[in-house]
């Protein structure tokens, strides 16, 4: 009977970071886009059933980050890449792979509020500098990106931008 439950304990260890690694590397392989290519993708989401590559990984994980929300999980494992990925950036106009992402899956109502909460709650449990700051680079560039938007053009997702500053 215990033997069992060590094998059902091991199944279950294995299928969540198996889980845990196709994350990452779907998250990595997203931020390692040119953003043309990762707007491009977003785009042809919904127009076709026939999916590529780029449309899989998306699609995999906005319903890791959806699964996650309905279950009150954390996305730690989805927000922490994005913090420590905008460290990279010299500049707020070189953040443009995880502003994308933010944008695409703000744009899920039900998305929005846990995955701000989210963010925030990322900050305030890790009593870490490094996140701390990628965390401000993360919302200047979220913010120039939406501002600029809204200088060319009408579309912008303000509202994400709002509810990160509100937070």
């Amino acid at each position: 009977m215990e033997e069992e439950e060590g094998e059902e304990l091991i199944r279950a260890s294995d299928s969540n970071s198996t889980h845990s690694s196709t994350i990452g590397r779907v998250i990595s392989t997203l931020l390692n886009l040119r953003p043309k290519k990762l707007e491009n993708a977003i785009s042809r989401l919904g127009l076709s059933s026939k999916r590529g590559s780029l449309e899989e990984q998306l699609w995999l994980l906005k319903k890791y980050v959806r699964d996650a929300v309905e279950k009150g999980e954390g996305l730690d494992q989805f927000l922490i890449p994005l913090v420590e990925d905008s460290l990279k950036w010299k500049n707020s106009r070189d953040c443009n792979q995880v502003i994308i992402l933010l944008n695409w899956l703000f744009e899920d109502q039900l998305l929005l509020g846990p995955l701000a909460t989210n963010l925030v709650q990322v900050l305030m449990r890790r009593d870490d500098h490094y996140v701390a700051f990628g965390w401000c680079k993360l919302v200047c560039g979220y913010v120039d990106r939406e501002i600029n938007m809204n200088t060319h053009s009408n579309t912008g997702n303000m509202e994400g931008a709002l509810s990160l500053l509100l937070l």
